[in-house]
């Protein structure tokens, strides 16, 4: 099992990859990793990495990986070394890959938006006020 920093560093080096580095931000990494988390638990029924998603106000986040990034806030993030990936086995990065290919396009505040329709954060949510922070897991 990979840890969420290692699917976090995969994400950025795919936007520096695909020249939408401006557009890779804290944020953005957030939503995909809820993503990644969520399509590996439905294909394989298990995670794929051991860190928890959270509810957060604007979305799923997973704290260790916004606490890594957290000192960019909204700006772009710095590219990390390639090597990062090579624990990633050839099935993993397919699936990553799968998920950069349909979210990696789009802006973090759409994906936020995105994830503000779906049952897993809708449920976790449910019952706290819009403004209110969480820690309830979703995933």
């Amino acid at each position: 099992m990979i840890d969420c920093l290692t699917v976090a560093r995969y994400f950025i080096i795919k936007a520096y990859q695909d020249g939408i580095e401006a557009k890779m931000t804290n944020m953005k990494v957030q939503k995909l990793l809820y993503y990644a988390q969520g399509l590996y638990l439905a294909m394989y029924d298990q995670p794929l990495f051991p860190e928890e998603i959270q509810a957060w106000r604007y979305g799923p986040v997973c704290p260790p990986a916004y606490r890594f990034y957290s000192e960019f806030e909204a700006q772009q993030l710095p590219i990390p070394s390639q090597e990062s990936l090579s624990e990633i086995s050839e099935d993993d990065q397919e699936l990553l890959e799968e998920v950069w290919e349909y979210f990696g396009r789009y802006h973090a505040y759409r994906l936020s938006d995105m994830t503000h329709l779906e049952f897993p954060w809708k449920k976790a949510r449910q019952g706290l006020p819009p403004q209110a922070a969480s820690t309830t897991v979703i995933l």
